[in-house]
This record gives C-alpha cells, sequence and structure tokens, in this order.
C-alpha cells in the first residue's frame, strides 16, 4: 500500500523544513512527498534542498489552495492521499497506523491534532479552543475533516476533488465541503483520535491575525460559491455577525463564559482567561475584516465592469 503525502503551500519558509523533515522521517518506505508550491518567498528553495531524499516540487497556475490540492491528487502515485497543511508534522507511526484502517476498508479517516507550541499565547489559544470544541462540542461522526486528513485516491476523485474555477479562490472552509462530498458519495469513514499530528499554531501577531482573516475570507467564499448565496444574504450574515459580537462584547458574560472553557483546556488553565478574551476579540475583528473584504472583493469579481463605472 503506497501513501502518497499532498503539501500545498504558500509563502511556508518558516516552517517547511521542519515540516518536510518530519514527513521524511516516517517510519514508513512506501511513500511519496509532494509539495505544490505557489510561494513568492523561498519556500521553493528550501524545498529543492530535499528534492534528493525524493520530495517532488509541483508549480500550480496561481489557483489557491484548492487548485494545489487538487494538482497533487492528480500526479499522486499512491492509492492512499495524506493532505497535509504546511505547519502539521505526522508522528513516525502517523502511516503505519493509518494503513491499519485502510486495509480494513476504511475510504477516509480523521485523526487527532495536538498544538506543540503552546509556549506562544496565541497558539495556545488556538489550541485550546480546538481542545474544548472537540471535546464539548463536536460529535466525531458529524466531523468531516481534520488536521492530517487521509482518504483513498479513489474516493478523491470520484468526489470530484476540491472546488475550484471560482472568481476568487476559495481560502478556507473547501476541507469541510470536500468530505461532505465524500460522506454524500458513501465514503467509509473512521475516526482515530488516538492517531495524533503535531500542529504549529500561529505564534505572531501577524500571523494570528493573517490566519483568522483568512478564516473570515474562506466563510464568504464558501457561502457566496459553495452554498449558492446571493448578495443580500451574504451581507446580512455579515452585519449579523458583527452585531452578535458586539452583543457578546457589551454583556461581557458571554466572551467570559467562552474563554472560561478554553482555559479549562490550557497549560495554564485560569490565568489565561484575561489573555484568551484579547486573542478571543482579535480573532472575532479579523473574521469580520476578512468576510466583509471578501465580499466586496467578490461582488468586483463577479461584476468586473459594474465595478468600473
Amino acid at each position: 500500500m503506497k501513501f502518497t503525502i499532498v503539501v500545498p503551500t504558500y509563502n511556508e519558509e518558516k516552517d517547511i523544513a521542519g515540516t518536510l523533515g518530519a514527513l521524511l522521517s516516517i517510519d514508513y518506505s512506501d511513500k511519496e512527498i509532494l509539495v505544490v508550491d505557489d510561494s513568492t518567498d523561498r519556500t521553493p528553495e528550501i524545498v529543492r534542498m530535499y528534492a534528493a531524499c525524493g520530495v517532488r516540487l509541483i508549480h500550480p497556475g496561481g489557483g489557491g489552495r484548492c487548485e494545489a490540492r487538487n494538482l497533487g491528487i492528480q500526479q499522486a502515485e499512491g492509492e492512499i492521499l495524506c493532505i497535509l497543511n504546511a505547519d502539521v508534522r505526522p508522528r513516525p507511526d502517523f502511516l503505519q497506523r493509518l494503513a491499519q484502517h485502510y486495509e480494513h476498508g476504511a475510504d477516509y479517516v480523521l485523526v487527532g491534532a495536538r498544538i506543540s507550541n503552546t509556549e506562544y499565547p496565541f497558539a495556545r489559544y488556538v489550541g485550546a479552543m480546538a481542545d474544548a470544541q472537540y471535546n464539548e462540542e463536536t460529535d466525531p461522526d458529524l466531523m468531516e475533516w481534520t488536521e492530517g486528513f487521509s482518504c483513498t485516491k479513489k474516493v478523491a476523485l470520484e468526489a470530484g476533488l476540491f472546488p475550484e474555477g471560482y472568481a476568487v479562490p476559495i481560502c478556507a472552509g473547501e476541507d469541510g465541503f470536500f468530505g461532505i462530498a465524500l460522506r454524500k458519495n458513501g465514503a467509509r469513514k473512521v475516526v482515530d483520535f488516538s492517531i495524533v499530528v503535531d500542529h504549529i499554531a500561529p505564534s505572531s501577531f501577524e500571523d494570528y491575525w493573517r490566519i483568522r482573516r483568512g478564516r473570515g475570507a474562506g466563510s464568504a467564499q464558501v457561502h457566496r460559491f459553495l452554498d449558492r448565496w446571493s448578495y443580500p444574504r451574504l451581507i446580512l450574515w455579515n452585519a449579523l455577525k458583527i452585531i452578535k459580537t458586539a452583543l457578546y462584547v457589551g454583556t461581557v458574560i458571554p466572551v467570559f463564559w467562552i474563554c472560561a472553557r478554553a482555559a479549562s483546556h490550557s497549560p495554564k488553565g485560569w490565568q489565561d482567561i484575561v489573555l484568551f478574551a484579547w486573542a478571543w476579540l482579535i480573532e472575532q475583528v479579523a473574521f469580520h475584516v476578512g468576510e466583509w473584504k471578501s465580499t466586496f472583493e467578490i461582488m468586483v469579481r463577479e461584476h468586473p465592469h459594474a465595478a468600473s463605472r
């Protein structure tokens, strides 16, 4: 059974060497590593340094993460695909443990993730919020994507791959849509949180803001392109989310509850409540900025003649 690890990258010069090192350390011989890169920084130079170790570098056509993933899937030689982000570092037994599930008929497998750089406040917040969500809110039967995602190439092709070809490349949220497509096609899912990948979360304000703003942008793109929302509905949704955030901040208690719940999963416990409240507020503002900016970008791209008048 051969595995192909597909890693789409865009300006990942800070993380990619550590990730490739982790991938090459996986204790499984029948594997290939494809990096699909569209960077403007030193990422491709770093990837080329691993060519002698069998890492293949592919250049997409500027169509965003969905296009990059699809190119990797199409060029994969393995019958099993692992679709990873550049900040995810699997452990040495990762593929061996996945192989057991695929040998028993799995079509796609969801695994656990652990934030490994919790010494940084923003990373600690991301990890604590994720743990709170998985442990208290999310039914594994309803989950369709996690870090460390894998599936057979066959079901990925049958599901139509990741959504691309829209006026603006979808930058977030497309992975859940892909997982839902697999489920609708009858693919057999296995959830095994005992298999864990390490995840490097944003540690600086700049990276945290950029990624959170991207999540907001992806939300608007998914609603417009995949859910087929009208512009009035999308604009109303964006406005209502701002009102919700304002109410949460104004009444204080909902923010305290959210951050207290997250702090219960933090290594520093209740000491992190105030810090988490600050991180939560930044996150919401970044979401809103991303949502509105993306909404107007979509409108301009879809109606360029009207925008130029």
